[in-house]
Parts: structure tokens; C-alpha cells; sequence
């Protein structure tokens, strides 16, 4: 049987894409399915498919053979599939990055690590990555976890304008923190000389910038109304 084409709109990030397939799919799909109908590299599939798994949104069934042999692994959307819970994604986050960690690391800075390898892997495996580039990874990886991003055009701000998790932000710090925690890992792993200089809190309203240090251009000056939010400072 021929898998049905990813449907299209939406955020175009991997795991979406996986997730809308197997939503959309009348049966549940193989990963050579989910491959040849979204594009995507063999490995970012697995890695999706994990994710996925991971967060209650899809599940594994083995196939139904009539005939000897191993039956294949397929994979079908959980029914009903409820909207997404940005703290079921970042649990899984965190536990799949502690899991593939590097001793000492924290459990964001290895699940930043983990997440960069994801993207990096649906980009092709390149050897070396622009900081034009990594931070394109960046906004793309944290549509994962429920935020929408955008930069500025010199490419030294990250804007997270709707924060997944104000809620519990507002009561503690400490998920921010992890978010901060979760960007260093992000970029040190890409290691395109990117980094994060520090995390501005609700600059203005429930906004929150990521002030980002690159080799390719000089910094941009701090506004007045940021040096009096909050900051997450580089460790």
C-alpha cells in the first residue's frame, strides 16, 4: 500500500509533519512509509517517531502477517489525539536528552544537545553550519515545545512572544532557567559560534528575548526597558 502525502499547512516542523501523516493515515504506517511521504531523512523519522511515542501522541503496533517472517514495526496516531501539551513535550524532552546525555550535563543543557542533533539530522547531517543557519535550527527545534519564534533582522535576538508555560513562569523562575539551559546546549552542540549571552524575562508583556552572541556580527545594544526585566544570565 502506498502512504498518503503529508498534508500540508501548519507548522513545517518534522515532528508535525510526522504527527499530521499518521493522523491523516487510514492505517498505521511503516517508517519507509512515513519517510517516502514527508521527505524526511530515515533518522529524523525514528527520531520524531520517539518523540512522539514519548509524548502519548502515536504508538508502535507490530504488523499482522499471515504468511513466516518478523513482522514490521508500524506506527498510528493515538485516537482522539488531544491538543498539544507543551509540558508532556518537554518532559519527554528532558528524559530522552538525560537519557543521551554527557556526564555532568543538566537535564536542559543535554536535552538542548539532543534536540540539536535532531535538527541537524533533518538538515542532512552537514559538517559545519552557518550561525545563520543554527539559529534557523533553533527556531524550528523550539516549535517542538509550543513556542513561536522569531528573530530580528540582524539575527542576534531570538523573540519568544507566547510563552507555553507563562503560567508556571509566573510562579517560578526555574522553568526559564531550563528553557536558557536548553538554548546553550542547543547551539554549543551545533557549534556554529553561536551563543546565548543571556534571557531576557518579559521584556514587555509576556515577551521574552534570547540575547545571542555570534562571530559575524557586533552585538546589539541592550534597550532600556530589558535592563529592567529580569534576566536568566549565561552560566
Amino acid at each position: 500500500m502506498r502512504a498518503p502525502r503529508a498534508p500540508e499547512g501548519g507548522a513545517d516542523t518534522s515532528s508535525r509533519r510526522v504527527l499530521d501523516l499518521l493522523v491523516a493515515a487510514p492505517v498505521p504506517l511503516t517508517v519507509a512509509q512515513i519517510v517516502e511521504s514527508t521527505g524526511l531523512h530515515a533518522n529524523t523519522v525514528r527520531s520524531q517517531l520517539s518523540l512522539l511515542v514519548d509524548m502519548g501522541r502515536i504508538e508502535s503496533v507490530s504488523e499482522r502477517r499471515t504468511v513466516p517472517g518478523r513482522p514490521k514495526l508500524l506506527y498510528r496516531a493515538v485516537p482522539e489525539v488531544a491538543p498539544h501539551d507543551p509540558y508532556r513535550a518537554l518532559a519527554a524532552e528532558l528524559a530522552a536528552g538525560v537519557a543521551s546525555g554527557r556526564p555532568g550535563d543538566t537535564p536542559g543543557l543535554a536535552a538542548g544537545r539532543r534536540l540539536a542533533r535532531s535538527q541537524r539530522e533533518k538538515a542532512g547531517s552537514p559538517e559545519t553550519i552557518s550561525p545563520d543557519e543554527a539559529i534557523e535550527m533553533a527556531m524550528d527545534g523550539l516549535e517542538v515545545l509550543g513556542f513561536e519564534t522569531s528573530t530580528d533582522p540582524l539575527g542576534d535576538r531570538l523573540y519568544l512572544p507566547t510563552c507555553p508555560f507563562l503560567e508556571m513562569a509566573r510562579q517560578d523562575r526555574a522553568i526559564c532557567t531550563v528553557h536558557h539551559e536548553m538554548l546553550s546546549g542547543f547551539f554549543g552542540e551545533l557549534d556554529a559560534g553561536v551563543s546565548v549571552k543571556r534571557l531576557d524575562i518579559f521584556v514587555k508583556g509576556d515577551l521574552c528575548v534570547a540575547q545571542l552572541d555570534r562571530p559575524d556580527i557586533r552585538p546589539a545594544p541592550l534597550p532600556a526597558h530589558a535592563r529592567e526585566s529580569s534576566t536568566v544570565q549565561e552560566q
